[in-house]
């Protein structure tokens, strides 16, 4: 079960990258142009939010209850949370970056409700989307990271 679960979190994962690029670039073009905010972005942005809630989701469930999650397995014997680079990663970095980069994307999409100008909505969901990506960024296992690596 874990198992699938953590490929459907993996596939999210370009999901989320692929959507959030988009939303990047639409709301940097309605910036820029300083259009009325139009519905197909407020929908792109609404996906975006959707695509990074239910993974998070799916990596709370990983968190707690998968191969290595803490109500499963917890530390192994001699292991210090903080000095394990493995276990530090997975149990504290990944998680907390990952929600504060949801975090960031639920504030971006929330600026469509917002009674302020549309190119300011624009601008403000253009640097909350930046931010989030880059924490993704940083923060996603890709292959070659010593330890931590997971494979695409």
């Amino acid at each position: 079960m874990s198992s699938v679960l953590l490929q459907v979190h993996s596939i999210l994962r370009w999901v989320i990258l692929i959507l959030l690029f988009l939303s990047i670039v639409q709301s940097f073009i309605g910036w820029i142009r300083r259009r009325e905010l139009r519905e197909v972005d407020a929908k792109l942005w609404l996906f975006t939010m959707i695509s990074a809630h239910t993974t998070l989701l799916i990596g709370l469930i990983l968190l707690l209850f998968g191969r290595f999650g803490i109500l499963s397995t917890g530390l192994p014997e001699g292991v210090i949370l903080m000095k394990d680079k493995f276990y530090r990663f997975y149990w504290v970095e990944h998680p907390v970056a990952m929600l504060v980069a949801t975090i960031f994307i639920t504030i971006g999409r929330g600026v469509v409700k917002k009674q302020i100008t549309d190119p300011l909505k624009y601008k403000r969901a253009f640097w909350l989307f930046l931010l989030a990506l880059l924490i993704i960024l940083a923060t996603i296992p890709w292959p070659g990271r010593e330890i931590i690596g997971r494979g695409l």
